[in-house]
């Protein structure tokens, strides 16, 4: 799935029961929510596991300009939010 929030589009997946506790996966440098597959089956029978490409990697948008801690956490804040 596609968001844009914080003005990119933002690749994201979410999977497990929906009235499940909710845990978020954010990958490494150089990777993307692939990084997470062999975990998924452990985790999604019993948490609603949100994972999310960080800007520049994987299927989400890869923008000119800096890629500081702020703006990596304005885009997951933004992903959140919406």
């Amino acid at each position: 799935m596609q968001l844009t929030a914080n003005g990119i589009s933002i690749h994201y997946q979410i999977e497990g029961p929906e009235d499940a506790p909710v845990v978020l996966l954010s990958h490494s440098l150089a990777a993307n929510t692939t990084m997470w597959e062999l975990q998924m089956p452990t985790l999604t029978p019993h948490y609603r596991v949100v994972r999310y490409d960080t800007r520049g990697h994987g299927d989400t948008e890869v923008p000119d300009g800096e890629y500081t801690l702020d703006v990596l956490a304005n885009d997951l804040f933004g992903l959140l939010d919406g």
